[in-house]
């Protein structure tokens, strides 16, 4: 009779260990879940912190990623050409220099547009 009352202590501290440890652990999710989605250390939110992510990944004028990358490019293929002139330039100046074939044209990216 004792060690029946003995395994039903100890079946219910475990019981009640099991019970606290799993509250723990939810209230510990729910709380890196709330940390995330809340706001974070300047006041913003997540839907506002994502609007600003989107803001930098489409054509808007001059001001996103995208738009920096494709001056970027534009530049490069203005600086292609010049060095190509100025070569051509210097070459022509040597007597024996007869010109090579033109390149081939680059082709343009097609690019995709936000949804409106």
């Amino acid at each position: 009779m004792q060690m029946d009352t003995i395994f039903t202590v100890a079946a219910t501290i475990t019981a009640i260990g099991v019970i606290i440890g799993g509250v723990v652990a939810t209230y510990r999710l729910a709380r890196k879940i709330s940390d995330s989605i809340g706001l974070d250390s300047q006041g913003r939110t997540l839907s506002e912190r994502l609007d600003r992510v989107e803001h930098q990944l489409w054509p808007n004028g001059g001001s996103s990623l995208a738009d920096q990358v494709h001056q970027s490019s534009d530049m490069a293929k203005e600086t292609a050409v010049e060095v190509r002139f100025i070569k051509e330039m210097l070459l022509a100046t040597n007597p024996g220099y007869t010109p090579a074939e033109p390149p081939a044209p680059l082709k343009q990216k097609r690019t995709r547009r936000k949804a409106s």
